[in-house]
């Protein structure tokens, strides 16, 4: 189900998500503005009818359900990514190489944090030796003489 925010400056479709919890109108409205708004929290409180003091607490309260929102969207925008990824492979050299290298660049940076770019896998060997090591004493020994009385 894909729904239109109600934000005056509302350009994209965002997928209704499922929420771990219910939101006020006016939190909704919030989200879906700043999603809009390519991220101007005050001009989102703004249009959500807040006042500009409760900016941080808005941000604070529902960081979990913009961070949903947001990987959703990075989500959306990885098919065009891996279309501009492969549309490079393609290239007949009608647009410049440095347009070409910076939009190569952005579809890797999305498929990395979506998680479909290149993986780093480290491989670590070690080999343990277990040994006991004798060390010389500090000091020569002293002499102790012992008396034993009958």
């Amino acid at each position: 189900m894909w729904y239109v925010p109600q934000c005056s400056v509302c350009v994209i479709m965002l997928p209704a998500t499922t929420k771990k919890r219910d939101l006020t109108d006016k939190q909704e409205k919030f989200i879906n503005c700043l999603i809009a708004n390519g991220g101007k929290v005050g001009q989102a409180v703004a249009e959500a009818g807040y006042r500009e003091t409760s900016r941080s607490w808005l941000m604070r309260t529902l960081k979990d359900e913009i961070l949903d929102r947001t990987r959703s969207m990075l989500a959306s925008y990885s098919v065009k990514a891996a279309h501009r990824v492969t549309e490079g492979l393609d290239a007949d050299g009608t647009v410049p190489m440095n347009q070409m290298d910076m939009r190569l660049k952005s579809a890797e940076a999305i498929l990395d944090r979506v998680g479909l770019g290149k993986k780093q896998i480290t491989e670590v060997q070690g080999e343990i030796v277990h040994g006991v090591v004798m060390l010389p004493a500090k000091d020569k020994p002293k002499e102790v003489e012992v008396v034993i009385d009958v």
